[in-house]
């Protein structure tokens, strides 16, 4: 009776898991406007970090002219201002627009002439994370 337990505890540890079904992933228009959406009110994303939850990371680029042809839906309303470049400037074709809402959201925007700056937040790294250490 004893070795019939121990094999059936046997066979239920080594039971072989079911492959898992991952979703198709997102048409990267869709990827990108669920993205820039979830982006919160009085915050900004780099068209780098709006890539990278998007699930593409490395296309910036790509975002850029998503972002450019994205249809405008009046129910569900793409807040495009929200997407600035990595370095915090605005692009000079929408900065003074970019500008303004972002304003109205309560995000500081500097300007120097006819450039305006965003201050970009950094990604925090995951608590217990790796760290560098410094020598």
């Amino acid at each position: 009776m004893f070795l019939e337990s121990g094999a059936v505890a046997l066979r239920a540890k080594t039971k072989t898991p079911k492959a898992e079904v991952k979703p198709a992933p997102l048409p990267f228009p869709k990827a990108v406007g669920q993205a820039v959406r979830a982006i919160p009110r009085g915050q900004v994303r780099s068209y780098a970090q709006v890539a990278l939850y998007a699930g593409r990371p490395g296309a910036a680029r790509g975002v850029g002219r998503e972002m450019a042809t994205l249809p405008q839906r009046p129910d569900v309303p793409l807040p495009w201002w929200r997407v600035i470049r990595s370095d915090g400037t605005l692009a000079p074709q929408v900065a003074q627009e970019q500008a303004r809402r972002l304003r109205a959201e309560g995000v500081e925007v500097a300007q120097r002439g006819d450039a305006f700056r965003v201050k970009v937040p950094r990604e925090t790294p995951a608590v217990g994370g790796a760290t560098k250490r410094r020598r």
